[in-house]
């Protein structure tokens, strides 16, 4: 199949912002990249929502998950008393960056499958 036939300007751009934002820490850059992959109409709405939202919803729930596991002990340092927020803030720039590459992979693979 050639490039062209799958190559969607809006979707394209969303996935070089992501992408740009995950590499520079932008996070402009992301809510573009995020943005425009919401109000694409090259896919589903089920596809951009969960481009947009899904995806950075799940890894942000990881995030929580294992703030949660080392907060009861189970896995990693115990996070000291009082210092959640500090923690929370330390991984919130990492995870949004993993996000935003998972949501750009996702858009490239739904925007292959999506060819007409």
């Amino acid at each position: 199949m050639p490039l062209r036939a799958w190559l969607s300007p809006v979707l394209t751009l969303a996935v070089l912002l992501l992408v740009a934002g995950a590499v520079v820490g932008s996070w402009l850059a992301l809510a573009g990249g995020w943005g425009l992959a919401y109000v694409s109409r090259r896919l589903s709405r089920t596809e951009t929502k969960f481009a947009a939202l899904g995806v950075p919803g799940i890894v942000v729930g990881g995030l929580l998950v294992w703030i949660w596991g080392r907060g009861q002990g189970r896995w990693g340092a115990p996070i000291a008393p009082g210092q959640l927020g500090q923690e929370l803030l330390a991984g919130l720039p990492g995870v949004v960056r993993v996000a935003a590459v998972v949501s750009a992979l996702f858009l490239l693979w739904r925007m292959r499958r999506a060819a007409p």
